[in-house]
């Protein structure tokens, strides 16, 4: 892959499991005559499973609070919940048919005083929101029915299988589960039986805990989108190499950092739909792609190799035709597309579309399971000398970073590239919230920002970037800058809102906070002759710097080498603040609902 170094501006002053119908009788503590005969089905031929109607708290199935610290999971309100037989019950072992009929939980002799009794087959759905680090619970089969039972516990985030117990019985010894969940917004605790029926799988999550929470400040910044219905749970298979054109569909990752979980070696006309992907590599990539990805879910992955990071939701080289629309990625380096081979004149051009998109993340691996300060240089999309290609499209993406979760440089980023002035670039109606270093409270020293145009080689036309219309964008808090235009020609920047209280979340101050909208020809352009036609005009703007003293003031723009041509641009009301930034994405909500546009996987 071939990446250049970008121009910087520095500061200058719930699907639920199936459940089976099968039922369960659980043992008296004490042996009684006249009963069920030692060894017979307790089967009745009666579905006596359960599917909550609440949060389980007597509240509605949404997101609930979550305090900062640990936080007992049995406190918290589930999204959806089942159960094989009877209801789930909190803080007792799984008991009968009746709500709140189960005995006091224990394993192996040990008492919990909190936690979960279930049965075979049940599911419970948490939304955490990103907001904890840990998941952890001691699981088994609860001894009220002796060594019977044989369950398999599973733990999933964001649908994808992070724990997975195997085989349990009432002789086996108790698990103890502990997950990172990191950056997750939904957490799914599963017991299935183990293919014996679900008899007498009397399963606990024992002393079930959220650890390390956080809380935002009140008011604090953006708030994401409600937590999604709950995934379906996801077996990925092994990496996939397409050879043949076609349609594809699937769940498949790859766990080695050097082989991406999708590999396109063809021309021939590649859709990749209703997928999941993950992995610590690229997870789609290839030369000459003629490439549709839709309908699809991406994760990226901690490679857990010093001084690697995660690699693209797609790396394309040598772009035949790129389509990439109503997709969700997360934790990935974003989209990178290098050179342009299509038919121009057949209609073959790259569009990026209604995605969703959290944290893009170019943090470099410490290689034990957490990162360095130190980045790559990735983005939400680059493109690197992509050339003259007519009715290309960036609109309608959502896309969200979080401080100490994310690493990029802009989240948009155009190097040496350019429409044709008869159809020139668009880039519209994108929602980009956040670009941080890995510590923004107290290091100055970070470059990037929300959408920068002009970036490269200007030493003539055929390298200057150009022919780009940006309009319609609503950038907030990006740090370095909103827009930025450092070079090229023919870049027009209009009716965008750029919003920035130049805190972060939790109210302290960004130190690398600069400007809204900037016009400099830092790479020199204009000595070559292919500086000219640059225009940011009809732009609403309000961006917050702060003295050494705590006061504060705006930076809304700077134009060193704009003139006549930068014009009418205007300042939303000041002081900006964390609950500026928050009416900013209500409005975005808003207009989509008003354009009837629906965003990310559908």
């Amino acid at each position: 892959m071939t990446h250049f170094p970008s121009a910087r501006l520095r500061p200058t002053a719930l699907l639920l499991v199936s459940l089976s119908l099968a039922a369960c009788a659980q043992p008296p503590s004490v042996p009684q005559t006249g009963g069920q005969a030692e060894g017979a089905s307790p089967y009745d031929g009666v579905d006596r499973s359960w599917t909550a109607t609440d949060n389980g708290l007597g509240g509605k199935l949404q997101a609930q609070a979550i305090d900062p610290g640990n936080n007992t999971l049995s406190n918290e309100g589930w999204t959806a919940a089942s159960n094989g037989w009877g209801p789930i019950e909190r803080n007792k072992s799984n008991g009968e048919t009746a709500a709140g009929d189960g005995k006091t939980l224990t394993l192996n002799g040990k008492t919990y005083s909190n936690g979960f009794g279930v049965h075979g087959n049940s599911s419970m759905t948490f939304a955490v929101n990103g907001q904890c680090s840990t998941f952890t619970s001691d699981i088994g089969i609860d001894d009220e029915v002796g060594s019977k039972g044989a369950a398999v516990f599973q733990v999933y985030a964001d649908g994808t299988k992070l724990y997975d117990s195997g085989v349990m019985t009432g002789s086996s010894a108790t698990k103890t589960v502990n997950v990172s969940i990191s950056g997750r917004r939904e957490l799914k605790l599963v017991v299935q039986d183990a293919g014996n029926s679900n008899a007498y799988d009397h399963a606990d999550w024992a002393d079930a805990k959220l650890l390390s929470c956080t809380v935002a400040a009140s008011g604090g910044g953006v708030s994401p989108a409600p937590a999604p219905a709950p995934s379906p749970n996801v077996t990925y298979q092994g990496p996939l190499v397409i050879t043949k054109g076609g349609t594809y569909s699937g769940s498949y990752q790859s766990t080695n950092p050097d082989v991406p979980a999708i590999s396109i070696r063809t021309t021939e006309p590649v859709i990749i739909q209703n997928a999941n992907v993950r992995g610590p590599s690229h997870l789609i990539a290839g030369f000459n792609m003629n490439l549709t990805v839709r309908n699809t879910r991406a994760y990226g992955v901690n490679p857990n190799v010093a001084g690697r990071n995660t690699g693209r939701f797609i790396l394309s080289e040598d772009t035949y035709n790129l389509v990439v629309e109503n997709n969700y990625m997360e934790g990935t380096s974003g989209i990178y597309v290098r050179n342009f081979k299509g038919n121009r004149a057949g209609g073959q051009t790259i569009k990026i579309l209604r995605n969703k998109v959290k944290n893009i993340d170019g943090r470099k691996s410490n290689g034990a399971g957490g990162y360095q300060t130190a980045f790559e240089r990735v983005q939400f999309t680059q493109f690197n000398d992509v050339r003259d290609v007519p009715n290309v499209e960036i609109a309608w993406n959502e896309i969200i970073n979080e401080p100490g979760k994310s690493g990029l440089e802009e989240n948009i980023n155009f190097y040496g590239s350019t429409g044709t002035a008869s159809s020139r670039l668009k880039i519209h109606n994108n929602f980009i919230k956040g670009a941080y270093n890995a510590n923004p409270a107290t290091d100055s020293g970070f470059g990037g920002g929300g959408i920068m145009l002009g970036d490269g080689n200007p030493a003539s036309l055929s390298t200057a970037g150009g022919y780009m219309d940006v309009y319609n964008n609503q950038i907030v808090s990006t740090s370095n800058q909103g827009i930025g235009i450092a070079g090229g020609h023919d870049h027009n920047v209009y009716n965008n809102r750029v919003v920035s209280s130049g805190l972060l979340p939790d109210g302290r101050k960004i130190l690398a906070q600069n400007v809204g909208v900037y016009v400099w020809d830092q790479a020199g352009s204009a000595k070559s002759g292919t500086w000219f036609n640059n225009s940011v005009h009809d732009n609403q703007i309000v961006w917050m710097r702060y003295r050494s003293d705590g006061s504060s003031y705006t930076n809304n723009t700077w134009f060193a080498s704009c003139t006549s041509s930068c014009y009418n641009n205007s300042s939303l009301p000041a002081p900006a603040t964390l609950a500026t930034e928050q009416v900013e994405y209500n409005l975005w909500l808003s207009k989509l609902s008003s354009a009837g546009i629906k965003i990310g996987v559908n």
